[in-house]
């Protein structure tokens, strides 16, 4: 699982509007909606934990983008085999030229977005200049996610670089983004305010941390026969933040 997957709850039936979710619906709206000449090309780029991939499925579901996440053994055909069968092409050709030709028809018929997630892996493959091919061919709006160092690999593509229209860094969770979380997720005890917020500010806003010391705190009211909990409740115990511990040193 990703590690941004974990700001979903379970059943997948309920989602928090966060920070990171509205940035990601406008940087991809921003794009899409751009000037019949203007390049079409975004990043969203970030932290691992700050939810970026919940964030793409989010504008995803609300433009009707199609979504792709690479993997790290991707080579270029891996990306264009993936790109066809996420936006529904039946009978893939058997050249990489060939489907790319059905993608770029297919995309301009359906004239929707594309999202592509872990732009990273895609980056340290060579697989770069393939996504400004289906930029140059089409209309559509694409949207890069990656880590926090992403726009200044992409630089190394100055043809691919100079095309790109949005980037936007994705947020710490906010305060009211670590009480949306704890909304979500503490269904079965109540967590205070001021324990969220606690666990947002030692977590340093990164979404995943954040998610899962709620989900402790939920635990340890439930095995203590509570059915709320608060900071002083909580007393010492550790947050997970993350963080290695420091060895401490031999008496």
């Amino acid at each position: 699982m990703n590690d941004d997957e974990l700001a979903y709850p379970a059943n997948g039936e309920r989602s928090a509007d966060l920070t990171n979710m509205s940035l990601a619906l406008k940087t991809l709206l921003d794009v899409q909606d751009a000037g019949e000449r203007s390049p079409r090309l975004a990043i969203f780029y970030g932290p691992s934990g700050y939810g970026k991939t919940v964030a793409a499925a989010f504008a995803a579901a609300h433009t009707g983008a199609a979504y792709i996440q690479a993997r790290s053994i991707w080579t270029t055909r891996s990306l264009l085999e993936a790109i066809a069968e996420e936006i529904g092409i039946p009978n893939v050709a058997r050249t990489s030229p060939k489907i790319l030709a059905q993608i770029v028809q297919q995309l301009t018929i359906d004239d929707r977005p594309l999202i592509i997630d872990e732009m990273d892996y895609l980056v340290k493959r060579q697989a770069v200049e393939i996504i400004r091919d289906i930029h140059e061919s089409t209309s559509i709006g694409i949207m890069m996610i990656g880590e926090e160092g992403l726009p200044q690999k992409l630089k190394e593509w100055e043809r691919f670089h100079n095309r790109i229209l949005v980037a936007t860094a994705a947020q710490p969770a906010s305060d009211d983004d670590a009480l949306k979380l704890r909304d979500l997720y503490c269904t079965h005890a109540r967590v205070s305010d001021e324990l969220a917020l606690h666990f947002r500010a030692r977590c340093n806003g990164v979404t995943r941390r954040i998610v899962v010391n709620l989900k402790a705190a939920q635990r340890a009211a439930i095995d203590n026969g509570l059915d709320a909990i608060d900071l002083e409740t909580w007393g010492g115990r550790a947050v997970m933040t993350g963080d290695v511990p420091a060895r401490r040193r031999a008496a």
